[in-house]
């Protein structure tokens, strides 16, 4: 059975990523509202649309949480990683790294 990783922008190079390793992408508000079981959740405080990067071309993980990170009570078990800054494929390894450390500690 495959990861379940919620976001907060499906569609994006990210979401594109993960599926092609094996994820279940799920929209986090989504999610939320009817309480599905999520693995891990990816958030940043990065806004597209008021940060302004040295090349046009570059894509940072396009996910927005408002700066705030998920509230533990709604994802007990979920990893909960802060991918501000990252690229799709940055945030990607460090998800698998998370999730491995997860494994090997429960």
């Amino acid at each position: 059975m495959s990861k379940v990783v919620a976001v907060q922008s499906p569609g994006t190079k990210l979401t594109t990523l993960l599926e092609e390793r094996g994820y279940q992408v799920i929209d986090l508000s989504s999610a939320a509202r009817v309480h599905t079981r999520v693995d891990a959740i990816l958030y940043t405080g990065y806004h597209p649309d008021t940060v302004l990067t040295a090349s046009p071309s570059a894509e940072f993980s396009d996910i927005t949480w408002g700066g705030l990170s998920p509230s533990p009570d709604e994802f007990p078990s979920a990893v909960n990683l802060n991918i501000t800054g990252m690229r799709p494929e940055q945030a990607v390894d460090a998800l698998e790294s998370r999730l491995r450390h997860r494994h090997w500690h429960h």
